[in-house]
């Protein structure tokens, strides 16, 4: 959820983002399919997140949704503008997110993308300047996600272009990681040894056994335009969300990573409905438990 403070005697302001209840992740497919799909369950997924869950969501999300246009564009705008502030700004760069887990960040510092929480405000404030009579309206309409598919669309080019160099720069790990793979087999356990899970570092352990996964099946799988980008969703996804959507491929190579472990309990597209199940289930469940006895429903 976003928030702002303030000092008694008013700005300067404050942002914070945090996640309170569930954490939701959704590939960009799902959220067109709740978009445009049936009204009904639209509204049942956000009256859930407005009464206890939060949509993790990157630039990247936005860029992407950004593409599409007219009625769907316009859907997809109505859905983010429902989610209201239940929402948290999620890194995608999964590099940085280790690294930040590996010198001991939170949970919570490690996932955030304090860039895009800078941006966005920024963005949103841009109508306000100091001296004038402007009044800033911090209300819930003021957290709304729908203006981000305006200025980060103006940037959709540079940023596929990015994604674009991701996927290239993937490709072409891997393929050198089984090439040294298939030279000698000791090497996958020297550079990517199969982790525990350690919640005290989710990211690190679904990014290091998903690389192990992708070079033992390289020959079964070839990887594919979109595979960058598809890869850091998995990783934040699996390792941040408490429920998640990603397409089949992803869910299967998420869900084949070592147990016991407690990522995100993963849907695809034709789970959408049952995702929405669920999370309304835990949502019931959760509010007749006291606070402290509240359970997560991951793995």
């Amino acid at each position: 959820m976003i928030r702002v403070t303030s000092t008694i005697n008013g700005p300067p302001l404050t942002f914070n983002a945090s996640v309170s209840g569930l954490a939701v992740y959704l590939d960009n497919f799902s959220l067109i399919d709740l978009a445009k799909g049936e009204p009904l369950r639209r509204k049942r997924f956000t009256d859930a997140l407005r009464k206890s869950a939060d949509l993790l969501f990157s630039v990247t999300n936005a860029a992407e949704l950004a593409g599409p246009q007219g009625r769907s564009l316009d859907a997809v705008r109505a859905l983010l503008d429902e989610i209201g502030p239940r929402w948290f700004p999620v890194e995608l760069n999964t590099v940085e997110v280790v690294s930040r887990e590996t010198s001991g960040a939170s949970a919570s510092e490690s996932c955030v993308s304090q860039k895009f929480m800078k941006d966005y405000f920024t963005d949103r404030l841009s109508n306000f300047s100091p001296g004038t009579a402007s009044v800033i309206n911090l209300s819930k309409d003021f957290f709304r996600l729908g203006p981000v598919l305006d200025w980060v669309g103006r940037q959709r080019d540079s940023i596929r272009k990015g994604m674009a160099d991701l996927d290239s720069a993937l490709i072409n790990r891997i393929t050198a990681y089984r090439a040294e793979f298939e030279r000698s087999p000791s090497w996958l356990d020297q550079h990517f040894p199969a982790l525990p899970f350690n919640p005290l570092m989710p990211a690190t352990f679904t990014y290091v056994n998903l690389v192990r996964t992708i070079i033992v099946n390289a020959r079964a799988y070839q990887l594919k335009d979109g595979d960058g980008a598809d890869f850091c969703h998995a990783v934040m996804a699996g390792a941040f969300a408490s429920l998640a959507t990603l397409d089949k491929h992803w869910k299967r190579r998420i869900e084949s990573l070592p147990k016991p472990n407690r990522l995100a309990r993963i849907y695809y597209g034709p789970e959408l409905d049952t995702m929405v199940t669920d999370i309304e289930s835990w949502l019931n469940k959760a509010g007749t438990l006291a606070p402290e006895q509240h359970s997560n429903p991951r793995h």
